[in-house]
């Protein structure tokens, strides 16, 4: 479906492929787990969809404005893009899963989510890697300027991002496999050696006495979002796939109280971004948003 978890048995292949009515008979009486996936699902995208505007309305603006484009916004850029894309389709998966069952429109969602799975976390380690390098090298990163890197790294998410979702399209074997979880070998560790390392950096330069210097001042506020995501949206998804055979034993259960709600944490993960960016930038301000 939209977060492949290895299966236990030939019955369980929780993507979109199975039918709807199947789904929801094998959970029985079990409909929270399902329920609370497709209600808060539905809400991530009324809540994101604007949210995520707002920041391409925010960017857009800043642009206009004369203010030069930045490497965070190069990447800001694209995940926002690729946040609001996948919000704009849950509604329809949603209804296709619940009611529809049309075979195109699976195959859609299949390839769609992973935007969600794949790129969000690409790009975040790209953000991340741009501020360890402003932070622990910024003469070197101020010597060199040029956006076209930052330009060529978001290709190749979006090439990789493109790559997982035609192959979990095509060959639906492999979101049963280990390469479901192929992207997240490469953005976590990446991700949080980044975030422990300009942690330590800002740490000495507090312990050295004054106030940080604004690039370091943004870099605290891009790594503190990166560890609220990595936390809530990137981790949760992998210790299901690698720990769920362990922490529940019968079928039934693990897929219905399991798999399926753990599935809002990754599509939470594009709305909670851009309400952390909108708040950074002083556009959010309500107790309900300091997420």
């Amino acid at each position: 479906m939209f977060l492949h978890v290895h299966p236990r048995s030939q019955n369980l292949t929780f993507n979109f492929s199975e039918p709807s009515g199947e789904m929801l008979g094998h959970c029985g009486d079990m409909m929270a787990g399902i329920m609370a996936w497709a209600s808060l699902s539905a809400l991530s995208s009324l809540v994101g969809c604007p949210a995520c505007v707002a920041v391409l309305w925010e960017l857009y603006r800043r642009h206009k404005a004369g203010t030069p484009i930045s490497p965070n916004d190069v990447f800001m850029l694209n995940l926002t893009i690729m946040d609001l894309v996948f919000l704009l389709f849950v509604p329809f998966g949603l209804c296709n899963f619940l009611l529809w069952n049309m075979r195109t429109v699976q195959l859609l969602s299949n390839f769609l989510y992973a935007l969600n799975l794949a790129g969000r976390p690409l790009l975040t380690a790209c953000i991340c890697l741009d501020c360890f390098l402003a932070v622990v090298y910024p003469v070197t990163y101020h010597s060199r300027k040029s956006l076209t890197p930052r330009f060529l790294m978001a290709a190749a998410a979006w090439t990789i991002t493109a790559a997982q979702g035609i192959a979990s399209t095509a060959v639906e074997e492999l979101n049963h496999s280990a390469w479901a979880m192929f992207v997240y070998v490469i953005a976590l560790p990446i991700i949080i050696t980044c975030d422990v390392f300009i942690l330590k950096n800002l740490k000495k330069s507090l312990r050295a006495g004054g106030d940080l210097h604004p690039t370091k001042k943004k870099a605290l506020q891009i790594i503190t979002n990166s560890i609220v995501m990595t936390v809530i949206s990137y981790v949760p998804p992998v210790l299901a796939y690698i720990l769920g055979d362990l922490i529940i034993s019968d079928d039934q259960v693990y897929e219905c109280f399991l798999a399926i709600p753990i599935l809002i944490l990754p599509t939470a993960g594009s709305v909670i971004m851009p309400l952390l960016y909108l708040r950074n930038l002083g556009n959010l301000k309500a107790p309900c948003c300091l997420v």
